[in-house]
């Protein structure tokens, strides 16, 4: 998956031309929600999104810790804009919940929560009127952690502030309406190296060098406005 990303990321920049050649004439587009009012192609306009988060942690770190995939949540704002019926970039800035379960005998069942702030910037590549796929970049700023129920200052709990990564995913339309599957691949490390993780006081895991990575399939419900 994470090679198959970054394939993606490489290639998108050359799609908008492609598609532009295999279907001249603009017959097809999947932002139908502006009616064209800012440029010909009909793909911009603005709107809110949010849905689930079935995330967890990947790397050979993980080991350590026999993580399960913690439910949460997702939501926030985008932006769009058109260069032609077929190509777009989209902008967001999403308020994300990542971590994991984990499940030691002495403790018994424990949740990380890790709540991003995120800046996906995505080229938007329709394959027909009312389907799309989404691919590109983002940064992440971790804003808050909570640890077996506590609160964590995050450079206290050896947390990066910083994650960076890559998204991809596809999106269907019904009018003003979309609904999205996607996959966040987290390239940063979530520790920094060094840390000791405990849980209740108690030394669970020393990550003598961290490689340890966020990663969360998504599903969202987004709601597109005229400009």
């Amino acid at each position: 998956m994470k090679n198959l990303l970054l394939t993606l990321l490489l290639t998108s920049a050359t799609a908008p031309a492609a598609m532009a050649q295999a279907r001249a004439g603009g017959n097809l587009s999947s932002k139908d929600y502006t009616g064209g009012a800012v440029t010909d192609s009909r793909n911009t306009g603005f709107g809110v999104k949010g849905g689930y988060n079935l995330s967890s942690i990947y790397g050979s770190g993980k080991d350590l810790f026999k993580p399960d995939a913690l439910s949460a949540f997702h939501g926030g704002v985008y932006g769009q804009f058109g260069f032609n019926q077929f190509s777009s970039v989209q902008i967001e800035l999403l308020y994300s919940r990542k971590g994991y379960l984990t499940h030691y005998p002495a403790f018994g069942q424990q949740t990380t929560h890790l709540d991003y702030l995120q800046l996906p910037v995505l080229y938007v590549g329709n394959f027909t009127k009312n389907l799309s796929f989404h691919v590109g970049p983002q940064v992440a700023l971790l804003t808050q952690t909570k640890v077996a129920g506590q609160d964590y200052a995050i450079a206290a709990g050896g947390f990066n502030s910083l994650d960076y990564g890559a998204v991809a995913g596809l999106e269907a339309r019904i009018g003003p309406a979309r609904l999205g599957v996607r996959y966040d691949l987290g390239l940063g490390n979530v520790y920094k190296d060094g840390v000791s993780v405990k849980y209740n006081g108690t030394t669970v895991a020393d990550l003598a060098s961290s490689n340890i990575h966020n990663q969360t399939f998504q599903v969202y419900l987004g709601l597109g406005f005229t400009q």
